[in-house]
């Protein structure tokens, strides 16, 4: 996320209600806010210069880590500077064997590839997330980073990305490298929303009553053309059984280290049954807040990726998180005013009906179309 969201972003606003703070390398780009640009607050300029990316600010050792799109196997490999620093391959390391003859030996030398803009602005030079704690030493840790193990189906319609070794066996190695680091005393953990309920997915039905093309598509799609586009009735089971796993080893690694849980599942699950109540010190109520991103008249929780909270969303699971972690430790952290929360973001106070330019401005349809092309 950019300079402007990583101000508002949920640990961010926790540590400060607590009184405290964090350090992080303040970034530019490296996306496009789709909120600035429909609203012609972004032009090409700025757009170029926020998918080139880069840094507004930087610290030798953040202690707020958090990178977009990260998962429990990222916070072990990824660095600023290597994808996997634990990957390794063969080169040949030439030598003279003797005096006259010069041959070569296979030796296994690290591989690093270049990781994504999020990973190489956002951690810099500090190392992998894991070892910049271990550098840091925090005594409270927000260690949630199990959405991405899920997320990733409802962002490729695809089952692909599953992999339930890989998980426990990753966030498993989390937390006994952050119980050894010897100096937390505490921390919170949350689980994962149901991904097949986000705004960024929407219910299809294949016009020729094909049950593989009838499902879940991306709200970009005005069509399903192939399966692989679509989470049908069966993917999405699957979805949820692998979801109740997760959840439950993150509940269980909480209980394993003494945190706080905040069960954000139920949050969400009851945001879009119930809707999120907002109402100001007077009385007056802009309406409750769904889950999906804002339109007029009706407050959302959602930026426009239909994936990713908004300034509001952010200070409602920050809220929520400050509950457990009272209940947990016996504090008393003030809570943020929903309200004001609301009232200060640009979105839900001045909404973008993002699918109406999808679908009904010749620019949007060309987009759209571009975006179905190419993903």
């Amino acid at each position: 996320m950019e300079k402007k969201t990583q101000e508002w972003a949920y640990p961010v606003l926790v540590v400060k209600q607590a009184g405290s703070r964090v350090t992080y390398n303040e970034l530019k780009g490296p996306f496009v806010n789709l909120e600035d640009v429909l609203k012609g607050d972004c032009g090409p300029i700025c757009i170029a210069k926020a998918i080139l990316g880069g840094n507004e600010n930087t610290v030798s050792l953040p202690t707020h880590a958090g990178i977009t799109g990260v998962e429990y196997t990222s916070v072990l490999r990824t660095s600023g500077k290597c994808e996997d620093v634990t990957a390794t391959k063969w080169e040949k390391d030439w030598y003279w064997k003797n005096w006259y003859t010069y041959t070569y030996r296979w030796v296994q030398v690290p591989d690093c590839k270049e990781p994504d803009k999020f990973h190489r602005f956002g951690l810099k030079d500090s190392g992998t997330q894991m070892e910049i704690m271990e550098k840091v030493k925090p005594t409270f840790l927000f260690g949630t980073a199990g959405a991405n193990h899920v997320l990733c189906t409802a962002l490729h319609t695809s089952l692909d990305c599953l992999d339930e070794a890989r998980f426990k066996r990753d966030i498993r190695e989390v937390m006994r490298r952050m119980a050894a680091i010897g100096s937390i005393r505490g921390g919170v953990l949350f689980t994962i929303p149901n991904v097949t309920t986000i705004a960024y997915l929407e219910p299809y039905r294949d016009p020729q009553g094909r049950a593989n093309y009838t499902g879940l598509k991306a709200f970009y799609r005005s069509s399903v053309s192939d399966p692989s586009q679509v989470l049908d009735a069966t993917e999405v089971a699957t979805i949820g059984n692998f979801l109740n796993m997760l959840n439950n080893e993150i509940k269980a690694q909480a209980a394993a280290m003494g945190f706080a849980v905040t069960d954000a599942k139920v949050l969400f699950d009851d945001i879009r049954e119930n809707g999120r109540p907002i109402r100001s010190s007077s009385g007056w109520s802009p309406g409750s807040a769904r889950a999906n991103w804002p339109l007029a008249g009706k407050p959302g929780v959602f930026s426009l990726d239909g994936v990713h909270p908004n300034m509001y969303g952010h200070a409602v699971l920050a809220n929520e998180l400050i509950k457990s972690i009272n209940a947990r430790y016996n504090l008393n952290i003030p809570l943020i005013n929903e309200y004001n929360a609301w009232y200060n973001d640009s979105l839900n106070r001045n909404p973008v009906d993002l699918k109406n330019f999808l679908t009904n401005t010749i620019m949007g349809q060309v987009i759209s179309w571009l975006i179905g092309i190419f993903t």
